[in-house]
Protein backbone atom coordinates (compact mmCIF):
# COMPACT_ATOMS: atom_id res chain seq x y z
CA UNK A 1 0.00 0.00 0.00
CA UNK A 2 2.12 2.54 0.85
CA UNK A 3 4.55 1.41 -2.36
CA UNK A 4 1.53 2.36 -3.96
CA UNK A 5 0.84 5.66 -2.77
CA UNK A 6 4.24 6.86 -3.42
CA UNK A 7 4.26 5.86 -7.50
CA UNK A 8 0.68 7.69 -7.67
CA UNK A 9 2.47 10.88 -5.64
CA UNK A 10 5.89 10.38 -6.97
CA UNK A 11 7.44 10.01 -10.56
CA UNK A 12 10.33 8.56 -9.48
CA UNK A 13 8.67 5.75 -7.24
CA UNK A 14 6.20 4.75 -9.98
CA UNK A 15 9.30 4.35 -12.49
CA UNK A 16 10.51 2.00 -9.62
CA UNK A 17 7.57 0.13 -8.97
CA UNK A 18 6.73 -0.57 -12.41
CA UNK A 19 9.82 -1.16 -13.58
CA UNK A 20 11.74 -3.65 -10.91
CA UNK A 21 15.05 -3.20 -12.96
CA UNK A 22 15.04 0.67 -12.59
CA UNK A 23 18.09 2.18 -11.34
CA UNK A 24 18.00 5.81 -10.77
CA UNK A 25 20.78 8.07 -10.55
CA UNK A 26 20.19 11.52 -8.63
CA UNK A 27 20.25 13.06 -12.21
CA UNK A 28 16.93 11.01 -12.75
CA UNK A 29 15.41 11.92 -9.75
CA UNK A 30 15.86 15.60 -10.26
CA UNK A 31 14.51 15.70 -13.79
CA UNK A 32 11.26 13.83 -12.35
CA UNK A 33 11.32 16.34 -9.68
CA UNK A 34 11.03 18.89 -12.30
CA UNK A 35 8.60 16.98 -14.56
CA UNK A 36 6.45 16.50 -11.53
CA UNK A 37 6.34 19.83 -11.04
CA UNK A 38 5.36 20.84 -14.46
CA UNK A 39 2.42 18.67 -14.39
CA UNK A 40 1.40 20.36 -11.27
CA UNK A 41 1.75 24.01 -12.72
CA UNK A 42 -0.27 23.01 -15.75
CA UNK A 43 -3.40 21.75 -13.28
CA UNK A 44 -2.80 25.35 -12.02
CA UNK A 45 -3.33 26.89 -15.29
CA UNK A 46 0.08 27.90 -15.34
CA UNK A 47 2.18 27.56 -18.71
CA UNK A 48 5.54 25.77 -18.45
CA UNK A 49 8.64 25.49 -20.75
CA UNK A 50 11.52 23.46 -19.63
CA UNK A 51 14.64 22.11 -21.95
CA UNK A 52 16.39 18.96 -20.65
CA UNK A 53 19.73 18.44 -22.08
CA UNK A 54 21.06 15.04 -21.60
CA UNK A 55 24.08 13.01 -23.16
CA UNK A 56 22.97 9.63 -25.55
CA UNK A 57 22.11 6.32 -23.69
CA UNK A 58 21.73 8.10 -20.10
CA UNK A 59 18.25 7.60 -19.08
CA UNK A 60 16.63 10.77 -20.46
CA UNK A 61 13.73 9.01 -22.85
CA UNK A 62 12.82 6.25 -20.56
CA UNK A 63 12.04 8.98 -17.56
CA UNK A 64 10.34 11.62 -19.76
CA UNK A 65 8.95 10.51 -22.72
CA UNK A 66 7.99 6.66 -21.63
CA UNK A 67 7.41 6.77 -17.73
CA UNK A 68 6.39 10.47 -17.45
CA UNK A 69 3.00 10.15 -19.63
CA UNK A 70 2.16 6.78 -18.50
CA UNK A 71 2.36 8.30 -15.07
CA UNK A 72 0.58 11.81 -16.09
CA UNK A 73 -2.58 9.84 -17.43
CA UNK A 74 -2.67 7.79 -14.34
CA UNK A 75 -3.38 11.03 -12.06
CA UNK A 76 -5.16 12.47 -15.06
CA UNK A 77 -6.83 10.08 -17.59
CA UNK A 78 -8.49 13.05 -19.18
CA UNK A 79 -5.44 14.74 -20.39
CA UNK A 80 -3.96 15.23 -23.70
CA UNK A 81 -0.75 14.32 -24.29
CA UNK A 82 1.51 14.39 -27.86
CA UNK A 83 5.08 13.29 -28.13
CA UNK A 84 7.44 14.13 -31.00
CA UNK A 85 10.27 12.09 -31.71
CA UNK A 86 12.70 12.58 -35.05
CA UNK A 87 10.68 9.88 -37.25
CA UNK A 88 7.25 8.32 -36.94
CA UNK A 89 9.24 4.42 -36.29
CA UNK A 90 10.85 6.46 -33.02
CA UNK A 91 7.33 7.60 -32.09
CA UNK A 92 5.90 4.53 -32.65
CA UNK A 93 8.25 2.84 -30.43
CA UNK A 94 7.46 5.39 -27.82
CA UNK A 95 3.77 5.12 -28.49
CA UNK A 96 3.79 1.70 -27.67
CA UNK A 97 5.92 1.45 -25.05
CA UNK A 98 4.07 3.70 -23.23
CA UNK A 99 0.89 1.82 -24.30
CA UNK A 100 2.33 -1.48 -22.81
CA UNK A 101 2.82 0.33 -19.30
CA UNK A 102 -0.45 1.44 -18.82
CA UNK A 103 -1.76 -1.98 -19.48
CA UNK A 104 0.33 -3.84 -17.22
CA UNK A 105 -1.23 -5.45 -13.99
CA UNK A 106 1.39 -2.94 -11.96
CA UNK A 107 -0.13 -0.20 -13.61
CA UNK A 108 -3.48 -0.27 -12.93
CA UNK A 109 -2.77 -1.71 -9.57
CA UNK A 110 -1.05 1.61 -8.77
CA UNK A 111 -3.90 3.76 -11.08
CA UNK A 112 -7.32 1.61 -10.69
CA UNK A 113 -9.28 4.49 -12.49
CA UNK A 114 -7.34 5.06 -15.93
CA UNK A 115 -8.37 2.18 -18.54
CA UNK A 116 -7.72 2.31 -22.39
CA UNK A 117 -10.26 2.32 -24.72
CA UNK A 118 -11.42 -0.80 -26.38
CA UNK A 119 -10.62 0.29 -29.84
CA UNK A 120 -7.08 1.64 -28.90
CA UNK A 121 -4.78 -0.68 -30.59
CA UNK A 122 -2.52 1.59 -32.84
CA UNK A 123 1.04 1.80 -31.21
CA UNK A 124 0.66 5.59 -31.63
CA UNK A 125 -2.92 7.13 -30.95
CA UNK A 126 -4.60 5.88 -28.73
CA UNK A 127 -7.67 6.65 -25.95
CA UNK A 128 -8.40 6.49 -22.28
CA UNK A 129 -11.81 5.30 -21.45
CA UNK A 130 -12.10 9.04 -20.13
CA UNK A 131 -11.52 10.58 -23.08
CA UNK A 132 -7.61 11.17 -22.20
CA UNK A 133 -5.10 10.78 -25.63
CA UNK A 134 -2.02 10.03 -26.34
CA UNK A 135 -0.57 10.70 -29.76
CA UNK A 136 2.94 10.43 -31.18
CA UNK A 137 4.76 12.09 -33.96
CA UNK A 138 7.45 12.29 -36.09
CA UNK A 139 8.66 15.87 -36.63
CA UNK A 140 6.93 16.92 -39.56
CA UNK A 141 3.56 14.83 -39.48
CA UNK A 142 0.24 16.33 -39.08
CA UNK A 143 -1.51 16.63 -35.68
CA UNK A 144 -4.49 18.14 -36.97
CA UNK A 145 -7.28 17.28 -34.29
CA UNK A 146 -4.86 16.87 -31.61
CA UNK A 147 -4.25 19.18 -28.87
CA UNK A 148 -2.16 19.03 -26.15
CA UNK A 149 -1.92 19.73 -22.18
CA UNK A 150 1.49 17.84 -22.12
CA UNK A 151 3.82 18.24 -25.25
CA UNK A 152 7.25 16.40 -25.47
CA UNK A 153 9.60 16.84 -27.96
CA UNK A 154 12.38 14.11 -27.70
CA UNK A 155 15.23 14.25 -29.63
CA UNK A 156 14.27 15.74 -33.06
CA UNK A 157 17.26 15.54 -34.97
CA UNK A 158 18.11 12.06 -36.08
CA UNK A 159 21.98 12.62 -36.71
CA UNK A 160 24.84 14.69 -37.96
CA UNK A 161 23.93 15.27 -41.24
CA UNK A 162 20.44 16.40 -40.20
CA UNK A 163 22.14 18.78 -37.56
CA UNK A 164 24.34 20.47 -39.91
CA UNK A 165 21.70 20.81 -42.61
CA UNK A 166 20.30 24.44 -42.63
CA UNK A 167 17.20 23.38 -44.93
CA UNK A 168 16.80 20.61 -42.08
CA UNK A 169 16.93 22.66 -38.93
CA UNK A 170 14.90 25.59 -40.39
CA UNK A 171 11.67 23.34 -41.84
CA UNK A 172 11.98 21.64 -37.97
CA UNK A 173 11.52 25.24 -36.65
CA UNK A 174 8.90 25.88 -38.91
CA UNK A 175 6.92 22.66 -37.96
CA UNK A 176 7.77 23.20 -34.10
CA UNK A 177 5.92 27.02 -34.59
CA UNK A 178 3.21 26.08 -37.02
CA UNK A 179 1.81 23.40 -36.04
CA UNK A 180 3.07 21.72 -33.14
CA UNK A 181 2.82 25.25 -31.04
CA UNK A 182 -0.21 25.79 -32.13
CA UNK A 183 -1.89 22.26 -30.91
CA UNK A 184 -1.06 23.50 -27.41
CA UNK A 185 -4.69 24.02 -25.39
CA UNK A 186 -4.65 27.17 -23.44
CA UNK A 187 -1.73 26.88 -21.33
CA UNK A 188 0.27 23.82 -21.13
CA UNK A 189 3.15 22.20 -20.76
CA UNK A 190 6.10 21.73 -23.94
CA UNK A 191 9.19 19.64 -22.71
CA UNK A 192 12.21 19.30 -25.40
CA UNK A 193 14.78 16.67 -24.44
CA UNK A 194 17.82 16.73 -26.67
CA UNK A 195 21.12 15.39 -27.29
CA UNK A 196 22.36 18.62 -28.47
CA UNK A 197 23.80 18.16 -31.96
CA UNK A 198 24.30 22.40 -32.93
CA UNK A 199 23.92 25.81 -32.32
CA UNK A 200 21.58 26.22 -34.15
CA UNK A 201 19.19 23.22 -33.55
CA UNK A 202 15.69 23.35 -31.93
CA UNK A 203 17.11 24.32 -28.58
CA UNK A 204 19.61 26.62 -29.59
CA UNK A 205 17.29 28.34 -31.82
CA UNK A 206 14.71 28.53 -28.68
CA UNK A 207 17.15 30.20 -26.50
CA UNK A 208 18.05 33.02 -28.95
CA UNK A 209 14.07 33.65 -29.35
CA UNK A 210 11.97 36.16 -27.67
CA UNK A 211 10.53 33.83 -25.33
CA UNK A 212 13.96 32.80 -23.98
CA UNK A 213 13.60 33.83 -20.47
CA UNK A 214 10.82 31.37 -19.77
CA UNK A 215 12.26 28.33 -20.46
CA UNK A 216 13.75 26.70 -17.89
CA UNK A 217 17.11 24.65 -18.48
CA UNK A 218 17.90 21.66 -17.14
CA UNK A 219 21.55 20.55 -18.58
CA UNK A 220 23.59 17.67 -17.85
CA UNK A 221 26.87 17.45 -19.50
CA UNK A 222 28.83 13.39 -19.33
CA UNK A 223 31.62 15.32 -17.35
CA UNK A 224 30.82 17.94 -15.02
CA UNK A 225 32.28 21.36 -16.27
CA UNK A 226 32.43 23.12 -12.76
CA UNK A 227 31.12 21.96 -9.45
CA UNK A 228 27.37 20.86 -9.31
CA UNK A 229 24.84 20.14 -6.31
CA UNK A 230 25.13 16.90 -6.94
CA UNK A 231 28.62 16.57 -8.27
CA UNK A 232 31.98 18.04 -8.09
CA UNK A 233 33.75 19.13 -11.03
CA UNK A 234 35.36 16.21 -13.71
CA UNK A 235 33.32 14.00 -11.95
CA UNK A 236 31.00 11.48 -14.52
CA UNK A 237 27.03 12.10 -14.78
CA UNK A 238 26.10 8.41 -14.24
CA UNK A 239 29.20 6.95 -12.61
CA UNK A 240 27.61 3.72 -11.95
CA UNK A 241 27.25 3.27 -16.01
CA UNK A 242 28.98 5.72 -17.49
CA UNK A 243 32.34 5.76 -15.39
CA UNK A 244 35.15 8.21 -16.35
CA UNK A 245 37.19 5.85 -18.19
CA UNK A 246 34.13 5.09 -20.17
CA UNK A 247 33.77 8.32 -21.08
CA UNK A 248 37.29 9.79 -21.92
CA UNK A 249 37.37 6.39 -24.26
CA UNK A 250 33.98 7.81 -25.92
CA UNK A 251 35.62 10.97 -26.01
CA UNK A 252 38.96 9.66 -27.67
CA UNK A 253 37.06 8.09 -30.65
CA UNK A 254 34.22 10.72 -31.16
CA UNK A 255 37.13 13.94 -31.46
CA UNK A 256 36.30 17.07 -29.48
CA UNK A 257 33.66 18.12 -32.09
CA UNK A 258 31.31 15.38 -31.53
CA UNK A 259 31.86 14.85 -28.19
CA UNK A 260 31.38 18.73 -27.30
CA UNK A 261 27.90 18.65 -28.58
CA UNK A 262 26.91 15.27 -28.15
CA UNK A 263 28.51 14.80 -24.45
CA UNK A 264 28.75 17.97 -23.36
CA UNK A 265 25.82 20.05 -24.67
CA UNK A 266 27.89 22.25 -25.75
CA UNK A 267 27.63 22.23 -29.44
CA UNK A 268 30.32 24.77 -31.49
CA UNK A 269 28.99 26.71 -34.56
CA UNK A 270 31.88 24.96 -37.61
CA UNK A 271 31.32 29.02 -39.26
CA UNK A 272 32.47 30.15 -35.92
CA UNK A 273 35.14 28.39 -34.89
CA UNK A 274 38.50 30.01 -35.11
CA UNK A 275 40.47 26.82 -35.10
CA UNK A 276 39.11 25.14 -37.99
CA UNK A 277 38.03 21.52 -37.21
CA UNK A 278 40.22 20.00 -40.56
CA UNK A 279 43.04 22.21 -39.30
CA UNK A 280 43.59 19.37 -36.79
CA UNK A 281 45.85 16.84 -38.61
CA UNK A 282 47.50 13.91 -36.79
CA UNK A 283 50.12 11.83 -36.68
CA UNK A 284 50.86 8.48 -34.89
CA UNK A 285 53.51 7.85 -33.00
CA UNK A 286 55.20 5.68 -35.24
CA UNK A 287 55.07 8.34 -37.93
CA UNK A 288 56.85 10.63 -35.77
CA UNK A 289 59.28 8.19 -34.94
CA UNK A 290 61.18 8.43 -37.97
CA UNK A 291 61.41 12.23 -38.15
CA UNK A 292 64.76 14.02 -36.94
CA UNK A 293 62.98 16.62 -34.85
CA UNK A 294 64.37 19.03 -32.29
CA UNK A 295 62.19 19.09 -28.99
CA UNK A 296 60.59 22.12 -26.52
CA UNK A 297 58.69 22.09 -23.98
CA UNK A 298 56.63 24.79 -22.62
CA UNK A 299 54.80 25.22 -19.46
CA UNK A 300 52.00 27.54 -18.16
CA UNK A 301 51.05 27.06 -14.66
CA UNK A 302 48.80 30.35 -14.74
CA UNK A 303 47.68 30.18 -11.03
CA UNK A 304 47.55 26.43 -10.53
CA UNK A 305 50.66 26.33 -8.15
CA UNK A 306 48.59 28.41 -5.87
CA UNK A 307 44.95 27.31 -6.69
CA UNK A 308 44.69 23.52 -6.29
CA UNK A 309 41.21 24.00 -8.86
CA UNK A 310 43.63 25.31 -12.02
CA UNK A 311 44.61 23.31 -14.33
CA UNK A 312 48.89 23.59 -15.59
CA UNK A 313 48.92 23.32 -19.39
CA UNK A 314 51.61 21.32 -20.76
CA UNK A 315 53.25 21.24 -23.85
CA UNK A 316 56.30 18.59 -25.95
CA UNK A 317 56.54 19.96 -29.12
CA UNK A 318 59.30 18.41 -31.74
CA UNK A 319 60.18 20.56 -34.31
CA UNK A 320 61.02 18.53 -37.49
CA UNK A 321 63.10 18.66 -40.69
CA UNK A 322 60.35 20.14 -42.58
CA UNK A 323 59.72 22.97 -39.62
CA UNK A 324 56.33 20.96 -38.82
CA UNK A 325 55.68 20.95 -34.80
CA UNK A 326 54.63 17.45 -34.14
CA UNK A 327 53.12 17.62 -30.24
CA UNK A 328 51.84 16.01 -27.09
CA UNK A 329 49.68 18.38 -25.25
CA UNK A 330 47.24 18.08 -22.18
CA UNK A 331 46.45 19.29 -18.65
CA UNK A 332 47.58 17.70 -15.39
CA UNK A 333 47.03 19.11 -11.91
CA UNK A 334 50.41 18.69 -9.87
CA UNK A 335 51.87 21.43 -7.27
CA UNK A 336 55.22 22.89 -7.42
CA UNK A 337 57.34 20.13 -6.19
CA UNK A 338 55.63 17.49 -8.51
CA UNK A 339 55.79 19.99 -11.59
CA UNK A 340 59.34 19.74 -11.11
CA UNK A 341 59.63 16.13 -10.86
CA UNK A 342 57.78 15.70 -13.79
CA UNK A 343 59.84 18.32 -15.54
CA UNK A 344 63.14 16.04 -15.46
CA UNK A 345 60.75 12.86 -16.29
CA UNK A 346 60.10 14.78 -19.41
CA UNK A 347 64.09 15.86 -19.92
CA UNK A 348 64.42 12.04 -19.84
CA UNK A 349 62.41 10.96 -21.81
CA UNK A 350 62.74 13.78 -24.41
CA UNK A 351 66.51 15.50 -23.55
CA UNK A 352 64.42 18.96 -24.94
CA UNK A 353 66.34 21.55 -25.75
CA UNK A 354 64.93 24.03 -23.58
CA UNK A 355 61.95 24.79 -21.43
CA UNK A 356 59.90 27.46 -21.49
CA UNK A 357 57.98 28.08 -17.85
CA UNK A 358 55.75 31.86 -17.89
CA UNK A 359 58.18 34.41 -16.13
CA UNK A 360 55.96 34.88 -13.31
CA UNK A 361 55.00 31.64 -11.91
CA UNK A 362 59.13 30.33 -12.66
CA UNK A 363 60.70 32.98 -10.74
CA UNK A 364 57.79 32.77 -7.35
CA UNK A 365 57.01 29.35 -6.87
CA UNK A 366 59.41 27.47 -8.89
CA UNK A 367 62.98 28.52 -9.73
CA UNK A 368 65.01 27.89 -6.37
CA UNK A 369 63.26 24.50 -6.06
CA UNK A 370 64.40 23.56 -9.33
CA UNK A 371 67.74 25.10 -9.21
CA UNK A 372 68.47 22.87 -5.75
CA UNK A 373 67.15 19.99 -7.48
CA UNK A 374 69.22 19.96 -10.68
CA UNK A 375 72.19 20.08 -8.51
CA UNK A 376 70.99 17.23 -6.12
CA UNK A 377 70.03 15.31 -9.62
CA UNK A 378 73.23 16.62 -11.26
CA UNK A 379 70.64 17.07 -14.40
CA UNK A 380 70.78 20.09 -15.86
CA UNK A 381 68.89 21.83 -18.57
CA UNK A 382 67.95 25.17 -20.26
CA UNK A 383 64.87 26.58 -18.94
CA UNK A 384 63.27 30.38 -20.65
CA UNK A 385 61.44 31.98 -18.84
CA UNK A 386 58.62 33.36 -20.98
CA UNK A 387 57.58 36.92 -21.19
CA UNK A 388 53.50 37.47 -22.06
CA UNK A 389 55.16 41.19 -23.07
CA UNK A 390 51.60 42.74 -22.09
CA UNK A 391 50.21 40.85 -25.02
CA UNK A 392 46.59 39.86 -23.85
CA UNK A 393 46.19 35.77 -23.70
CA UNK A 394 43.64 35.84 -26.71
CA UNK A 395 46.11 37.36 -29.31
CA UNK A 396 48.80 35.00 -27.75
CA UNK A 397 46.49 32.20 -28.63
CA UNK A 398 45.62 33.75 -31.64
CA UNK A 399 49.37 33.90 -33.16
CA UNK A 400 48.57 29.98 -33.60
CA UNK A 401 46.09 30.62 -36.50
CA UNK A 402 48.64 30.98 -38.94
CA UNK A 403 50.72 27.80 -38.35
CA UNK A 404 47.17 25.59 -37.63
CA UNK A 405 46.04 27.08 -40.83
CA UNK A 406 49.26 26.45 -43.54
CA UNK A 407 48.93 22.48 -42.16
CA UNK A 408 52.09 23.10 -40.30
CA UNK A 409 50.91 21.64 -36.78
CA UNK A 410 50.70 17.94 -36.15
CA UNK A 411 49.20 16.13 -33.29
CA UNK A 412 50.67 12.98 -31.86
CA UNK A 413 47.24 10.67 -32.10
CA UNK A 414 45.76 10.12 -28.77
CA UNK A 415 48.51 13.04 -27.02
CA UNK A 416 46.46 16.01 -27.82
CA UNK A 417 42.76 15.33 -26.40
CA UNK A 418 42.69 18.31 -24.12
CA UNK A 419 43.89 20.67 -26.57
CA UNK A 420 41.94 19.65 -29.12
CA UNK A 421 38.55 19.88 -26.79
CA UNK A 422 40.27 23.59 -26.34
CA UNK A 423 40.60 24.44 -30.17
CA UNK A 424 37.43 23.80 -30.99
CA UNK A 425 35.63 25.89 -28.06
CA UNK A 426 38.29 28.54 -28.65
CA UNK A 427 37.77 31.39 -27.31
CA UNK A 428 34.60 30.35 -25.05
CA UNK A 429 35.71 27.37 -23.58
CA UNK A 430 36.23 26.84 -19.98
CA UNK A 431 40.04 25.52 -20.31
CA UNK A 432 42.57 27.77 -22.12
CA UNK A 433 45.54 26.25 -20.43
CA UNK A 434 46.78 24.13 -22.64
CA UNK A 435 46.44 26.72 -25.89
CA UNK A 436 48.37 29.05 -23.64
CA UNK A 437 51.16 26.70 -23.42
CA UNK A 438 51.10 26.01 -27.31
CA UNK A 439 51.25 29.64 -27.51
CA UNK A 440 54.47 30.13 -25.65
CA UNK A 441 56.15 27.53 -28.51
CA UNK A 442 56.00 30.87 -30.76
CA UNK A 443 58.40 32.23 -28.51
CA UNK A 444 60.69 28.94 -27.62
CA UNK A 445 60.91 26.77 -30.09
CA UNK A 446 63.34 27.09 -33.25
CA UNK A 447 63.45 25.84 -36.54
CA UNK A 448 65.14 22.65 -37.90
CA UNK A 449 69.14 21.73 -37.93
CA UNK A 450 71.06 22.45 -40.94
CA UNK A 451 71.19 19.65 -42.95
CA UNK A 452 74.80 18.49 -41.42
CA UNK A 453 73.93 18.70 -38.23
CA UNK A 454 70.41 16.77 -38.54
CA UNK A 455 72.22 14.09 -39.70
CA UNK A 456 74.32 13.82 -36.07
CA UNK A 457 70.75 14.10 -34.69
CA UNK A 458 68.80 11.06 -33.61
CA UNK A 459 65.11 11.26 -33.54
CA UNK A 460 63.72 11.64 -30.03
CA UNK A 461 59.57 11.79 -29.07
CA UNK A 462 58.29 10.92 -25.78
CA UNK A 463 56.61 7.75 -24.67
CA UNK A 464 54.96 9.51 -22.62
CA UNK A 465 51.00 10.02 -22.45
CA UNK A 466 48.49 12.32 -20.84
CA UNK A 467 46.72 9.69 -19.24
CA UNK A 468 50.32 8.51 -17.57
CA UNK A 469 51.79 11.34 -15.27
CA UNK A 470 53.18 9.22 -12.70
CA UNK A 471 56.63 10.77 -11.58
Amino acid sequence: MILKTQARKNLIDFAQVLDRGYQANWHHKLIANKLQEAYHKVLRGERVRIIIEVPPRHGKSDISTIKFPAWVLGKNPELPVIVVAYAQDLANDFGLATKDLVNTNNYKLVFNKTRLRADSRAKAKWNTEQKGGYTAVGVGGPITGRGFKLGIIDDPIKNRAEADSEVVRESIWKWYKSTFLTREDGNGAVIVIMTRWHDDDLVGRILQGEDASEWERIRFPAIAEEDEKFRKKGDALWEARFPLEVLNNRKRDLGPYEWSALYQQNPVDEEAQEFKQSWIKTRTMKEAEKLYSRCFVTIDPADALTDKSDYIGMVINHVDKENKWNLEAYRVKVNSMDLISLMFKIYKDTRFEKIGIEEGAYNNAIKPFLDEEMRKRNTFFTVVALKHQQQNKLLRIRGLIPRYASGSIFHLEGLCSDLEEELVRFPRGVHDDVLDSLAYQLQISESPLSAEAMKQTKPALPYYSDRDVAF
